[in-house]
């Protein structure tokens, strides 16, 4: 059966939102990310409407548009993910996996590399996914990573009477149009 390629790619503040979530002894925290480029291959048997693979995925955000509301907060979190010399948050998929689901509905498993604070570590990524009426696929998902993982030490504030914990979970929902 020949194949019928299409390319979606996303880009830009309106297609995709990252939150990053934490705890702290005091109170849980997140900040979010509306700055997200990222781009993906999707490609579709003939005829078919969901996608029956995806060759390329990568996304990359800059470090300062994680935003909490909270300037203080911010800060201290621009410092710990090294900002300065590491400002961007990356992936790279090195492998993908479709898996077809109900009607318009599947399911994504990414193998690839997450830079963060400039160490790079292997991680799966995984998102359910559907393709909305006008051909747009929308994904959202969510993983857990440690920030000592990443060479990351746990900010504390107040001289030390508040401490985040090591584990953050990462919330990332994408609008990948054609």
């Amino acid at each position: 059966m020949p194949m019928k390629t299409g390319t979606n790619r996303l880009a830009g503040a309106a297609d995709a939102d990252v939150k990053v979530l934490g705890t702290s002894n005091l109170h849980d925290w997140s900040m979010e990310d509306k700055d997200v480029a990222c781009s993906a291959r999707f490609t579709y048997a003939a005829g078919k409407t969901v996608p029956t693979s995806l060759s390329a995925f990568t996304f990359t955000f800059p470090v300062h548009s994680l935003k909490s509301g909270k300037s203080g907060m911010d800060s201290k979190a621009y410092d710990a993910l090294k900002a300065k010399t590491g400002g961007n948050i990356t992936f790279i998929a090195t492998a993908s996996a479709i898996t077809p689901g109900t009607g318009a509905a599947f399911q994504v498993k990414s193998d690839g590399n997450l830079t963060i604070a400039g160490v790079t570590k292997a991680v799966v990524l995984s998102a359910a996914c559907v393709v909305k009426t006008d051909g747009t696929v929308s994904c959202t998902g969510s993983s857990t990573l440690l920030m000592s993982d990443y060479q990351i030490k746990p900010p504390t504030y107040m001289l030390g009477a508040l401490k985040t914990g090591d584990k953050l979970t990462i919330d990332f929902t994408m609008m990948v149009k054609k």
